[in-house]
């Protein structure tokens, strides 16, 4: 029932009241005295009855008029609330759309410098894999020459000790000139150890003798004639350190070199070539030495290619 039609009710009930009332008045003439007492008490308690239920009706009428203004106004803002929503919703779903945009196009950026990225990564991966091989090789090399060396070195020793033994039994002059005589003599002979190890005892009893620096250089041919190119590399140096000026500097700078193109280390040979052929032009082994400067280039250039496949 709504708000007008109980109102309505209301007031007719009151109506009716007060028409009974005032026709109690009317009638009150007619009745007796106690009578009439008795119907002012009752129209006394009707009034009073009627005065509260006037009250009650308009504080009920004031409670549902402040309900339905409170309601009113909580129905405004609740659409004002659900259109600000839709608003802010409909901003967020096309700022929402955008972002979904950008992010799609980011990640196919993304995506395509990944497989850049994992192409590069491929081609690192082959390098490293070739380069691995490469290393692996040149490690067996190494440790194979190095075993070789050694024995080589191990033989050697087994030789010096055989070949010192006999050396023992070697007179030994009393004048240099002899004794030098009889080492060079010794080693023309190919008896390598035992030259040596008489060009070693005439060192220490004539270290600052004019014969000197060749014997510290046949010590070095001793080491090139037996193909111990490292120690011969190391004995000649000494002669270009201790002797720059004596007879066999330039022999020995040019046996450097060939010490390290025997080596197969060509790069290292250039430089002592070079330096011969720049410093002794008119030597007759300066053809040589150009045509080995020749050679450990192009074996030098193949070596590197080897290393990039």
């Amino acid at each position: 029932m709504g708000p007008r039609s109980f109102f309505h009710r209301c007031d007719v009930t009151g109506r009716l009241k007060i028409a009974a009332l005032a026709l109690l008045t009317v009638t009150a003439c007619w009745v007796k005295k106690e009578e009439g007492k008795q119907m002012q008490a009752d129209i006394a308690a009707a009034q009073v009855e009627l005065a509260v239920i006037k009250k009650a009706h308009a504080e009920e009428k004031a409670a549902l008029q402040k309900r339905i203004r409170e309601a009113d106004a909580k129905i405004k803002e609740l659409t004002k609330v659900i259109e600000e929503y839709r608003r802010a919703t409909g901003r967020s779903a096309a700022d929402i759309g955008v972002d979904i945009e950008r992010i799609k196009s980011d990640m196919m950026t993304i995506r395509g410098r990944l497989e850049v990225n994992e192409h590069r990564l491929g081609t690192i991966e082959k390098r490293l894999s070739i380069i691995h091989k490469d290393l692996d090789k040149r490690r067996e090399e190494i440790e194979r020459r190095e075993q070789e060396r050694a024995d080589q070195e191990e033989k050697e020793r087994k030789a010096h000790e055989k070949e010192k033994a006999k050396t023992v039994e070697i007179k030994r002059p009393e004048k240099k000139e002899d004794f030098y005589k009889l080492a060079y003599g010794l080693l023309e002979a190919g008896q390598t150890a035992a030259a040596r190890a008489l060009f070693e005892e005439f060192l220490k009893k004539w270290p600052l003798d004019a014969y000197s620096d060749n014997a510290l250089y046949w010590i070095a041919e001793s080491h090139y004639a037996e193909k111990d190119y490292r120690r011969a590399a190391l004995a000649f140096q000494q002669v270009r350190e201790k002797f720059p000026k004596g007879d066999k500097a330039s022999d020995s700078l040019l046996k450097l070199g060939f010490c390290f193109y025997a080596m197969e280390r060509y790069r290292e040979a250039l430089p002592f070539l070079r330096e011969f052929v720049q410093s002794y032009p008119r030597s007759k082994l300066a053809s040589k030495a150009k045509k080995m400067i020749r050679d450990a280039k192009k074996k030098s250039k193949k070596r590197k290619k080897r290393r990039r496949k």
